[in-house]
């Protein structure tokens, strides 16, 4: 029986990609049953070394923290629907960690099914592209291309945010020709995407993730510098002759901050607005917050009340989670940022001196946990299920690299 349900988590990992691009329902389905068989197996087998590290104490702690400060929100039941079982998160990591650990040759597959579903993504969102609508039938409106997400434009979150693992994973496991060519073929594919998805956020990270990559690894640099060169190029050519393309990412974007009139808007006057209105919550509650997924519910107050300030969310990961969790919740996050800057950072100054301090693909995982920390951008829900889904997946991989430096 155990034996069964290790192969089933390891085949649920495998599908993970796919159940990702499949929508919310199946991508959370499957990490709460990862995490269950997680549990199950790991207590058998008496591995306890899981939960005895600092990560796995920080963020239950976190999480429990979560839960009373929804307890004394305006309106508990919905605030707990984002903090109540939020730390299935952590063992859906977990259990990532646990499979790598007990198979670690499920990494050469993993990097094969993860690449497929990266090309069906590219197959998919360039025939919408070319030909006005994708395989399902969903139109292109000239402006965000959304592919398999449908009416969700998320494409380029998804590509952006899982491109780095990807690149890491190759890293590891592949050095044939064949291999080469496809992901140096896939890189300039992936490149011109995540602009074509018109998401600008997606877009800055893919351009700050590739110059971290360039100067930080050793394997494999000319050939990502010099896809990245010709992904520029096509881009650049796209822009010149597609008039809705250049609207979008170009002139919405200069007109948005407004660098031509008296007041510069932070990313847009919308955002500014927004911002502004979780600052005066994250005023009124500095160390509590009004409570998770709250932002929604209380924008309308007249104490926080900003003209066009009220959206579902803050749009930005730090604003969120200052506004809604307070100083308690938000530095924890902060603190694991900048853990992330500095590692970074030392392997940059000791790489200077010419010594090895992380390898390739731990500089990748870093770099992809790293761009969805990453402040100083216009994010999604932190507290989305779905794309909860995809941050805490490099999560696993981290861990398991990582694993003698959380001990307790």
């Amino acid at each position: 029986m155990n034996k069964v349900l290790k192969k089933l988590n390891e085949y649920i990992f495998l599908l993970l990609p796919f159940s990702i691009i499949s929508g919310p329902f199946l991508a959370d389905f499957s990490i709460v049953i990862m995490g269950i068989i997680f549990i199950y197996l790991s207590i058998i087998r008496g591995e306890y070394f899981y939960y005895k590290n600092y990560f796995f104490i920080l963020f239950i702690a976190w999480c429990v923290y979560l839960i009373v400060r929804s307890l004394f929100a305006d309106n508990v039941y919905l605030s707990l629907q984002s903090s109540l079982f939020h730390f299935r998160f952590i063992f859906f990591s977990l259990s990532v960690w646990f499979i790598i650990n007990n198979n670690f040759s499920i990494l050469r597959k993993f990097t094969y099914f993860l690449l497929s579903a990266f090309f069906l993504i590219i197959f998919d969102a360039y025939f919408q592209y070319f030909v006005g609508f994708n395989l399902l039938g969903t139109e292109y409106d000239g402006y965000r291309l959304s592919s398999l997400f449908g009416s969700e434009l998320i494409m380029g979150s998804f590509l952006i945010r899982l491109y780095p693992l990807l690149i890491g994973l190759i890293i590891l496991n592949f050095q044939n020709n064949y291999l080469f060519i496809l992901a140096f073929i896939s890189y300039i594919l992936i490149d011109i995407l995540v602009f074509l998805s018109g998401e600008r956020s997606a877009f800055f990270n893919l351009i700050l993730s590739t110059l971290i990559i360039l100067v930080l690894i050793n394997k494999w640099k000319l050939m990502r510098l010099i896809t990245f060169i010709i992904s520029t190029i096509i881009i650049a050519f796209i822009i010149f002759i597609n008039q809705s393309v250049r609207d979008r990412m170009v002139n919405l974007t200069i007109d948005q901050f407004n660098f031509a009139g008296d007041k510069l808007n932070i990313f847009s006057e919308i955002h500014s607005s927004i911002y502004l209105s979780a600052f005066k919550m994250f005023e009124n509650n500095i160390l509590f917050g009004v409570g998770p997924k709250m932002f929604r519910e209380i924008c309308y107050n007249k104490i926080y009340f900003v003209p066009d300030g009220c959206q579902t969310h803050p749009h930005n990961t730090y604003m969120q989670l200052l506004a809604e969790t307070g100083l308690i919740g938000a530095i924890p996050i902060i603190l694991l940022f900048f853990s992330i800057v500095y590692l970074l950072f030392k392997t940059l100054i000791i790489k200077i001196q010419r010594k090895t301090f992380l390898n390739d693909y731990q500089i990748c995982l870093l770099v992809t946990l790293f761009i969805t920390l990453w402040p100083v951008i216009p994010t999604g829900n932190f507290f989305n299920n779905f794309l909860n889904v995809i941050y805490f997946l490099p999560v696993g991989f981290l861990l398991h690299q990582f694993k003698n430096d959380i001990k307790l």
